[in-house]
């Protein structure tokens, strides 16, 4: 009889410590200089799962919705410190609160939609389905809206006079400001359209392939697979847009002059 599960101890976790020995060879023969990160970013990754591994434990043993609704808001307000710390070197007036109001609409409009109209769950708070779903709503929402606000900040640097002779016209603020508006979306984007493009060609997503490890139908992983990309690009695309429209007005005074001042201390 064929074995469907493969189960993996931790001597086998440990051998799999090869991989990252062969790559430290590498960066040292070559002279790279990333060795000590690498080897401290091995040790943490180990640590900092196996940890996680008990703590989740625990919390898929809780059965109330307010533990889970509180703890996925603890996780949005942890992701929201995360892309400020991030984004701290822009000094730009509420991030902080941009990134969490914005996570906060974009978590629970996505979450609701996957665990109420697609999974189905019972009860819509089953932790089996939302702290991991929730996870990586969070991660991927974190990750676009760190790398859409760096490119507009370096896109108003940019674009500073073009703005400005916009704004000299009379044009709104959101007209001016247009164009790095939409670079920095794309710049967000393009890499999930690029892995939706691909996605089954020449790559078999990480989340899929584990699925089919553990034994799940091959069909029901890629269902799975298809509604996380769909999840994924439409996260990113909501909370980019949602932190752009409010994080573009921190740099323009209420007379709708440009505040030169903020860019120069993004310099």
């Amino acid at each position: 009889m064929t074995q469907s599960f493969y189960a993996i101890t931790w001597t086998d976790v440990l051998v799999s410590a090869i991989f990252v020995v062969i790559a430290v060879v590498l960066i040292r023969w070559w002279k790279i200089g990333l060795e000590k990160d690498l080897i401290v970013g091995t040790l943490r990754t180990f640590i900092q799962l196996a940890i996680m591994g008990y703590v989740l434990t625990y919390f898929f043993g809780q059965q109330h919705w307010s533990f889970m609704v509180g703890l996925v808001s603890l996780m949005i307000i942890i992701a929201s410190y995360e892309g400020y710390h991030r984004l701290k070197k822009y000094k730009i007036p509420h991030l902080f609160w941009i990134l969490t109001g914005s996570f906060f609409l974009t978590v629970f409009i996505v979450l609701g939609i996957i665990l109420k109209f697609i999974l189905s769950v019972e009860p819509w708070y089953y932790p089996y389905a939302m702290i991991p779903i929730a996870g990586m709503i969070i991660g991927n929402a974190l990750n676009s809206a760190t790398l859409t606000v760096n490119r507009f900040v370096s896109e108003v640097k940019h674009r500073e006079n073009e703005i400005e002779m916009y704004l000299s016209l009379g044009a709104p603020v959101r007209s001016a400001v247009y164009e790095s508006f939409k670079e920095s979306v794309q710049a967000a984007l393009i890499p999930n359209i690029n892995g939706m493009m691909m996605v089954g060609l020449v790559q078999l997503p990480g989340i899929m392939t584990g699925q089919i490890l553990s034994g799940i139908d091959p069909l029901i992983a890629i269902r799975y697979q298809i509604m996380i990309m769909y999840m994924w690009v439409s996260t990113v695309t909501m909370v980019d847009i949602l932190v752009l429209n409010l994080v573009y007005r921190q740099f323009f005074t209420h007379q709708k002059q440009l505040k030169r001042e903020l860019l120069r201390k993004n310099l």
